[in-house]
């Protein structure tokens, strides 16, 4: 048996190709797009944020939100997904200074009207994400009409046990 001796180890960091929706730079431009054309004030619960990035990951979701909110909050919504990259988004935006919480909910800053002036006046990027931001418009879906519908699948959850 022959023994050899290991003198060093060499990593080499490779190249890995990694989906937009969870890349930092694009989770933050959403952030900010959805505090500015979709969130009265501006600012918005973690809940809606959720949300609408979840309606913002795919046509099927978005036809799904709209649906659901052209039926006047009536009709049966099935629960949207929690992301963790939205919520390391969050963190990173928050230490970049592009929003801010105040009162539990996240708020957009000066630097982040800055931001979304940069990402609106670039015509190649976000169409799509700025188009139904746009349509949703910053009254349809509240986040009290959010909390209710939470509320709702808790009772349910509990009926179910």
């Amino acid at each position: 048996m022959i023994k050899t001796k290991i003198s060093h180890i060499k990593f080499s960091k490779k190249p890995i190709p990694l989906p937009a929706e969870y890349r930092a730079t694009y989770k933050i431009s959403q952030i900010v797009l959805i505090l500015k054309l979709s969130c009265s004030g501006n600012k918005a619960s973690l809940l809606k944020l959720h949300l609408l990035s979840w309606a913002l990951k795919s046509d099927v979701n978005r036809r799904k939100l709209l649906d659901f909110i052209r039926s006047n909050f009536k009709e049966d919504f099935k629960t949207w997904g929690i992301e963790p990259a939205l919520n390391r988004a969050l963190s990173y935006a928050i230490a970049e200074e592009l929003c801010k919480i105040e009162k539990g909910n996240y708020l957009l800053t000066e630097k982040g009207n800055l931001f979304y002036s940069k990402i609106i006046n670039s015509s190649e990027v976000l169409n799509i994400e700025i188009d139904f931001l746009k349509q949703l418009g910053k009254r349809k879906i509240t986040d009290n009409k959010i909390l209710a519908l939470s509320k709702k699948w808790e009772k349910s959850n509990d009926e179910n046990k």
